[in-house]
């Protein structure tokens, strides 16, 4: 039996909002785990907290509440900016040559960032972050030299190599969901060189490639999901989310795969008892 604390941002939502965490919840339960959720920076400790801020970069007040706890689960990853994680980004003369994309800076183009804004505006409350940009998509230009001026001294955005995986059938994205030692991975094709769950024309189980596990030990991920593809025999991380959502196309998978998932909260258990 152990208490779990699910350490979420005070204007998050967390419970109007569809997390893929959530589905881990009734499981934890049959096997006898109490689960409370942390609204804000509260005065509470215990054993294991899961570290779920819905931010880009985790507010300071955040962390330190996380540091109270013996084991935190995603206690490392701090901030998942492009900026931070990316290994494609391009700069003014940097000799790349082939297309590029233009990407949100923030995780998720800064929507988690906006609702909570909206919620903290809507309690009569300051925001507590500057307003997220305007969620402009993902722009291809064929060079670097056809990106707007704007773009490369915005901030709030980021400019990357376009290197997508692609065959007769489409374009592909992998997507990975792990917690602690249990994961799916898939790999999804679209028509769309934008792949989402939405617009997959076909899915199929895949085998994680080795360079994910490392970027994974790496970024010191307990829980996430990664989505990445494969350019020529190069697996490429395009962005890591350690408060993964739930997908509307994808109910019926994530519902049969979150009890295989939810055992994952045994390696963390077994670490805070000393196993």
């Amino acid at each position: 039996m152990a208490d779990i604390f699910v350490l979420t941002h005070a204007y998050d939502a967390f419970l109007l909002r569809t997390y893929l965490l959530q589905s881990l919840f009734s499981h934890w339960h049959q096997s006898g785990h109490k689960i409370s959720i942390v609204r804000g920076v509260e005065d509470v400790e215990g054993d294991l907290a899961i570290q779920h801020v819905d931010c880009s970069v985790i507010p300071a007040d955040y962390v330190r509440l996380a540091a109270r706890f013996s084991r935190v689960i995603n206690g490392i990853p701090q901030d998942i900016r492009k900026r931070a994680i990316s290994r494609l980004l391009v700069r003014p003369g940097d000799g790349w040559e082939g297309p590029v994309i233009v990407k949100s800076d923030l995780n998720f183009s800064g929507i988690p960032e906006t609702i909570q804004n909206f919620v903290a505006t809507s309690r009569k409350a300051a925001p507590p972050h500057p307003p997220p940009p305007a969620n402009e998509g993902y722009p291809i230009f064929p060079h670097q030299s056809a990106v707007p001026p704007a773009i490369w001294h915005d901030p709030d955005r980021v400019v990357e190599r376009f290197v997508p995986e692609k065959d007769e059938r489409g374009f592909w994205l992998w997507t990975w969901v792990f917690f602690g030692d249990r994961e799916r991975c898939n790999r999804h094709c679209s028509l769309s060189p934008i792949v989402k769950a939405d617009n997959a024309i076909h899915r199929e189980p895949a085998t994680v490639p080795i360079e994910m596990r490392e970027a994974r030990r790496r970024l010191g991920f307990d829980y996430g999901k990664f989505d990445f593809l494969v350019h020529g025999d190069r697996p490429i991380l395009l962005d890591a989310n350690r408060t993964p959502g739930g997908s509307a196309t994808l109910t019926d998978e994530y519902a049969r795969g979150a009890a295989e998932l939810a055992k994952g909260i045994d390696v963390f258990l077994q670490r805070t008892h000393g196993a």
